[in-house]
């Protein structure tokens, strides 16, 4: 059996979002209380079948060791699940020895009321001691078990840490590719216009201040899709003030619903590749088709136009769709896909992502 432990739930719009991330995982919540029931009583069944053995086995020492395990583990799980808030806020190694400390205070508590229950009753019968070696037993029996648990939680915590920073410096790698390319060809956008129409080029100026600033949005966040589609549309309008008529686009937006988000910068290389590697090599321009739509649980998007033979030997245009295939796979894991190819007479680039991944 898997249990997936939930350490909070992080913002969508950011990925690497680390507020509210705690050190122990959700214990407030009905998985993990069940993981704590699962794994209290494979330790109670554990020290049955050693201390009785499989051939004699103990079936009332079972129920006994059971309800104490209980007792502790689900006692514990309530201790932390009120201390997360102060656990989250100190180091892990911190919070690590502080949440020892506590289950074995549980512990401590469960093992002596239950040895005095145990006295109270029997005692008067057999002339029973109240017997204190029987906590230091339940302590241990806790504190191996315990401390093993929070070892394995702390190392996959840190593991989570590295792999954040690595994706981290992966996508600020591949962010940082896309700005030049798009600087680049702005700039010659801009220079294209300035002997012809000045006034126009001042315009241009204008807007791509307004695009270069969405350029540098911080690399690791999701944006709604909506202002995505938005840059874009401003985008080809920049282009056709440049190509003129030999640029026209066409847009089939579907409901795609709220809280749809997209890596920055994610239609908008594809939109370039369409116009400097296919519209803008044929003399008589063309068409791009852009359609967004939501299919179940998933965001589709195609783009096509028109196909030069050029374009398939373009080595920028794979290195633009390799980037966002990286970018889509780093936020959205391998279910993200980006595919392109040509057809008899247009050449489709296909986007697909999960929603609320």
């Amino acid at each position: 059996m898997v249990f997936n432990w939930t350490f909070g739930k992080p913002k969508r719009a950011h990925l690497f979002d680390n507020e509210g991330d705690s050190f122990l995982p959700d214990l407030c919540r009905g998985q993990g209380l069940l993981a704590v029931v699962v794994i209290s009583e494979l330790l109670a069944l554990l020290i049955t079948v050693a201390d009785s053995g499989l051939q004699h086995f103990d079936w009332v020492k079972l129920a006994k060791v059971s309800l104490l395990s209980l007792w502790i583990a689900l006692l514990s799980a309530v201790v932390l699940c009120f201390a997360n808030r102060l656990l989250s806020g100190i180091h892990h190694v911190g919070a690590a020895f502080l949440s020892f400390f506590l289950i074995l205070l549980v512990t401590l508590f469960c093992g002596a009321t239950s040895e005095a229950v145990m006295w109270w009753y029997s005692a008067p019968l057999v002339n029973r001691e109240y017997n204190i070696w029987n906590v230091f037993e339940y302590l241990l029996l806790a504190a191996i078990p315990a401390g093993i648990l929070l070892r394995y939680l702390y190392l996959q915590q840190q593991l989570r840490v590295r792999q954040r920073a690595e994706l981290e410096a992966r996508i600020q790698a591949l962010q940082s590719r896309i700005r030049p390319h798009f600087l680049f060809n702005s700039m010659n956008m801009i220079a294209s216009l300035i002997g012809s129409d000045p006034e126009k080029a001042e315009r241009v100026v204008e807007d791509m201040s307004d695009l270069f600033r969405y350029a540098l949005t911080d690399s690791q966040t999701l944006v709604p899709l909506r202002e995505e589609l938005s840059l874009c549309r401003r985008y080809m309008s920049l282009e056709k003030l440049r190509l003129g008529d030999r640029l026209s686009a066409k847009w089939e937006i579907g409901d795609y619903g709220e809280g749809v988000h997209i890596p920055c910068l994610t239609l908008q290389p594809v939109l370039e590749n369409a116009i400097y590697h296919g519209i803008q090599l044929l003399q008589e321009g063309g068409e791009i088709f852009i359609s967004v739509k939501r299919v179940n649980d998933r965001i589709e998007i195609v783009v096509s136009n028109p196909l030069h033979r050029a374009l398939q030997q373009h080595k920028g245009n794979k290195m633009a769709l390799n980037n966002v295939r990286q970018r889509l796979t780093a936020h959205f894991g391998p279910s993200a896909k980006v595919t392109a190819e040509p057809s008899e007479s247009c050449y489709i680039t296909r986007i697909s992502y999960p929603i609320g991944w």
